[in-house]
């Protein structure tokens, strides 16, 4: 009994140090950084841009949403939701740290981050994990043929100059317009 006793009290005092080493989590998650993406025909001269139509509102019904949490110092992951896709489809999710004023058909600094098939109920969700956040924008674009790489942007971050910033010596993150 003296011996359970004793590797109970060293279990503990294991684990509250274990804890107590931890990074202090300071964003996690529960509030978005982004609840609101732009969509691409809404962004001024983009009206007639992929499947715009000339209709500002395509694709305002995809909703998107990035949650941010910061586990260690200078270590951030973000997780992207989005939803109101086409079940089955097929999307990419591509990020942009130029931080600069977008020029209308200069897609220089893309990266891709994921690609993802749309759930039945039309979501699909990315993650990424970076050490600098800063002036990082997105695109959220379908891959209309089998032999598309870059597809279709539906909707973004990025050309609406939305982009994340690191707020004040805490390290959350917050959207920023420029």
């Amino acid at each position: 009994m003296r011996r359970l006793a004793v590797t109970a009290l060293v279990c503990l005092a294991l684990g509250s140090s274990a804890a107590a080493a931890a990074p202090i989590t300071k964003q996690n998650g529960s509030n978005p950084l982004f609840k609101d993406f732009t969509s691409i025909c809404a962004v001024p001269g983009y009206l007639t841009f992929g499947f715009c139509s000339g209709n500002a509102t395509t694709f305002a019904d995809i909703a998107g949403r990035i949650n941010a949490i910061q586990a260690k110092e200078s270590r951030w992951n973000l997780g992207f939701t989005f939803t109101h896709l086409t079940p089955g489809a097929t999307y990419r999710l591509w990020g942009n740290q130029a931080g600069a004023t977008p020029v209308a058909g200069n897609i220089s600094g893309f990266f891709p981050i994921a690609t993802g098939v749309a759930e039945p109920d039309g979501s699909v969700r990315f993650s990424y994990q970076t050490g600098n956040p800063t002036n990082l924008g997105f695109d959220l674009n379908i891959l209309d043929h089998p032999w598309s790489y870059n597809g279709v942007t539906l909707v973004t971050s990025y050309w609406s100059q939305q982009w994340i910033q690191v707020l004040n010596d805490d390290g959350t993150l917050h959207a920023a317009s420029s």
